[in-house]
């Protein structure tokens, strides 16, 4: 009988779709981060609760750099998160 390779291919197999499933969910966590610290910054900037304020991701720029919108009511705010969670720039478009 001749050896087979199909037990080493299944192992691999596995650990590669564990890495993937890793590769997938940690910028999504890191994005949820991002996130938070823009609600902190628009809710001292506007003196009010963080639940209070609702953002939305819009995109990643260079360097990890996250672009949020954030809204208190009807006031729009932009935030640029780094991927430490620091907020590097809240503006008021419009």
């Amino acid at each position: 009988m001749k050896p087979t390779l199909q037990a080493p291919l299944v192992l691999a197999a596995g650990v590669l779709a564990g890495c993937a499933a890793a590769v997938v969910t940690a910028p999504e966590a890191d994005r949820a981060a991002q996130a938070r610290a823009c609600d902190e910054a628009v809710a001292l900037h506007v003196k009010r609760s963080p639940d209070a304020v609702a953002t939305i991701w819009r995109e990643t720029g260079p360097a990890s750099v996250a672009i949020f919108e954030a809204r208190d009511g009807d006031r729009l705010h932009t935030c640029e998160v780094d991927a430490a969670g620091r907020v590097l720039r809240l503006d008021h478009p419009r």
